[in-house]
């Protein structure tokens, strides 16, 4: 009977230590498959979504910018302030075109020597400074760098909050004309 309660006693340390064994090794295997997938995701999957976002913001709005700064060269726009703003239908067709050739939310000019506000309808508003709205012109108008991008409300579709890129408008000689861009709905 002794003999057999030892083989007993036996069989249940042997059986614990197996158990204990199972489950430290499932544990440790838990924590370095747990520990490698993050890892991974960490060192490869992240960044490449990274690169993936930053590429499409990136396309997103260098083409804004490029449409914006073949606008502020466009011989024809140029010539059109130059020459005193004449027939606003003409500015117009002119936006409406640029705004539904490269889908943007909307296109724009304003004038150095009118300060009106053109866009795709015709004029919005004539700017001033008094106006906190109209802030961004004034800086553009005196800034070095040839355009910027900044995200404002959309004064002529419902103050949607809108990307502009407002690109500065130099007449033949290098002089500030005007303000032109696009804008894109956030």
């Amino acid at each position: 009977m002794q003999l057999f309660r030892d083989k007993y006693k036996l069989v249940w340390v042997l059986g614990i230590i197996l158990v204990i064994g199972f489950l430290s090794i499932g544990i440790a295997a838990f924590i370095v498959s747990r520990d490698a997938i993050r890892a991974g995701i960490v060192q490869q999957a992240l960044p490449l979504t990274a690169d993936n976002i930053y590429s499409e913001i990136q396309k997103d709005l260098l083409r804004p910018v490029f449409v914006s700064s073949m606008m502020a060269q466009d011989t024809f726009m140029r010539d059109w302030l130059i020459g005193g703003e004449r027939d606003v239908s003409r500015i117009r067709r002119y936006l409406n075109e640029v705004k539904t050739k490269y889908g943007t939310n909307t296109s724009f000019l304003v004038s150095e020597s009118s300060r009106k506000y053109y866009f795709e309808s015709g004029v919005l508003k004539v700017v001033s400074r008094g106006d906190p709205r109209d802030e961004w012109y004034f800086r553009v108008r005196e800034m070095r760098a040839p355009y910027e991008s900044n995200v404002d409300l959309d004064e002529a579709n419902r103050d949607q909050r809108t990307v502009f890129v407002n690109y500065r408008v130099l007449d033949y000689r290098g002089n500030y004309i005007g303000a032109i861009g696009v804008g894109l709905t956030l």
